[in-house]
Parts: structure tokens; C-alpha cells; sequence
């Protein structure tokens, strides 16, 4: 899948959980989209070392207002956009949910990249990546860990994993993404799935360092891509674990996710991924969901 835009959207989350200014995203380079389908060891490495693309800021996100409806947070532009280059699809981990995606069919697919590129910011949110397609049939298996409970859904991308947070009966769910595409995404794929929008908030800033006080879970859905994204992740959700937040994490088998950063985590789930979806994910055969915990000896230094 489009992969290196998944790159580039979590070095605007480092960057910005490091200092108090948003991140930029790189200068496009000219490449054919269907290439990001590709993510097989050393390839995926050498597709995503920074020092093999040209980092000119091109796209500043500024923050929303802290307060407002989630048909409030999205660009009105985006949604014919988003209805003009997607295709509804069930053939996910997630059949009961129809989603707006980007598949072979879209002529969006096989385009390059370039200037002429009709989103402003890779369009990252077209795609239900394998661990976001894990953690979102665990939810719809398992809806009593999140009736009630008020979610965050961090780097929402399509919104599959809030759109079934909200059908489990969470109270209220916050899609999350600093991509503000991805937050009309959500919004036209939960109109399409009839989730109540009265309980879905749209949030467009960079929350990975937050205390997030308001929320009981946080959902985690492929985003451990290397070991500088998970070195940011991982101190924030220990904080957020000692805090007493239930942690859910879907993911395929990412390079940030080695053995040392699972002895935080609890593997409660694995799924085989339908064929399609292993073969846009070359390498991929299944999805894990774990429950992140607390580091202990950090409880100790910090009590």
C-alpha cells in the first residue's frame, strides 16, 4: 500500500511529540503510487531511509479549535475528493463494515505521486492497513471491553477501528489523525456504516505525549513502522498504562515491534489475513492485537 506516505506521517508525529511545533510533511517525490504495496524487510527499509528522500517542507498542519462537531473538524472540499478516488469494499478482516478505501479499481491507484497529485498529503487514510484490520475485528469480537468507555483512536487513518468502537457501545469515540483528510474519511465511513456521529469527536492534533485524561482506552492500529516511531510510542504509553488506560495495539509484525518492546504486552488475539490483503501486504500473512502494560520498574521511578 501506499507505503512510504505511512513514513512520512509518523516523522511529522516524532517530530512533533520533540518539540512544540507541528511537523511538515517532505516534498512529494515522483514514484507510481501501487509501489507502496510493497513492505518486505530490507526493501521496506531502504524505501523509508530518510536519507533517499528530499525532507523540503512542503504542508504545515495548524490545530483546530479544541471544541467543535465532527462535521465542524473537515474540509467540505475533501468528501467529494474522497467519494470521486475510493471505492466501497468489504474484502477486509471486517466484512459487516463497508469502508471507502483506495483499491486497484481507483484510477488513483496507479498514478504517480507528483505535483499534479490531487491530496495535498499522501493519502494514507485510503487503505485498512493489516494491524488497524486485526484490532478492528477484535473490537467487533469483543465489544464488552469497550461499551462504555470512552476511546481514543490514535492515527484513525479510514476510522474502521473508531467506527467499531462506537457499534460496541462505547460512549464516545475520538478519531484522531493529523491528516485532516483522513478525519472526512472517518466521518464519510461512519455515515456509511449509520454509526451515531453525536458520539464520534474529530481531533486533527498531534496527541502522542498527551496526558489524555479524558479517555479509558486507547487504540494503538499499526503505527510501530520503525524503532524511532515505537522509541516515542512506548515511554508515552507506559505513562499512559501506570494511569490505569487500557492499551490495544494491532499489528502485523512492524520492525518497531521487537521482542525487547513485547515483554510490555499481553498478545490476545492473532488473525489470518484474507488473501487479497496479504497480497497488498507483501510479507503479511497474519495480525496480532495485544494489550499493552506497564513497565513496572518505571511505576518505581516515577511513584
Amino acid at each position: 500500500m501506499l507505503r512510504r506516505l505511512a513514513y512520512y506521517q509518523q516523522r511529522i508525529l516524532v517530530n512533533a511529540a520533540t518539540s512544540t511545533a507541528m511537523g511538515v510533511l517532505p516534498r512529494r517525490s515522483s514514484h507510481h503510487a501501487a509501489r507502496y504495496h510493497g513492505d518486505g524487510g530490507d526493501e521496506k527499509n531502504r524505501s523509508l531511509d530518510p536519507r533517499g528522500s528530499e525532507n523540503i517542507p512542503a504542508k504545515t498542519y495548524s490545530t483546530p479549535p479544541a471544541s467543535s462537531s465532527a462535521a465542524n473538524r473537515v474540509d467540505p472540499s475533501d468528501r467529494s475528493k474522497i467519494l470521486q478516488n475510493t471505492k466501497t469494499s468489504r474484502q477486509h478482516l471486517t466484512p459487516q463494515l463497508t469502508l471507502h478505501l483506495i483499491t486497484e479499481e481507483c484510477t488513483i491507484y496507479h498514478r504517480p505521486i507528483d505535483d499534479s497529485f490531487c491530496f495535498a498529503a499522501e493519502p494514507f487514510w485510503g487503505f485498512f492497513w493489516p494491524g488497524g484490520q486485526a484490532l478492528t475485528r477484535f473490537i467487533l469480537d469483543n465489544g464488552r471491553l469497550f461499551s462504555g468507555k470512552a476511546v481514543l483512536d490514535v492515527g484513525c487513518g479510514c476510522g474502521a477501528s473508531s467506527i467499531a468502537a462506537l457499534l460496541s457501545g462505547a460512549s464516545f469515540v475520538t478519531a484522531n489523525d493529523i491528516d485532516t483528510v483522513a478525519l472526512q474519511a472517518t466521518l464519510l465511513n461512519a455515515e456509511l456504516n449509520i454509526v451515531e456521529q453525536l458520539r464520534l469527536e474529530l481531533d486533527g492534533t498531534n496527541l502522542i505525549g498527551a496526558p489524555c485524561d479524558r479517555y479509558d482506552v486507547i487504540l494503538i492500529g499499526d503505527l510501530f513502522y520503525d524503532a524511532e516511531i515505537a522509541d516515542v510510542l512506548m515511554p508515552w504509553l507506559n505513562k499512559l498504562a501506570i494511569a490505569g488506560k487500557d492499551i490495544y495495539i494491532g499489528d502485523p509484525g512492524r520492525h518497531g515491534l521487537t521482542e525487547t518492546r513485547m515483554r510490555n504486552m499481553i498478545h490476545l488475539a492473532r488473525f489470518e489475513l484474507p488473501p487479497n490483503v496479504c497480497l497488498e501486504n507483501n510479507g503479511f500473512s497474519h495480525a496480532n492485537v495485544w494489550k499493552f502494560v506497564a513497565d513496572a520498574g518505571e511505576f518505581e521511578r516515577m511513584s
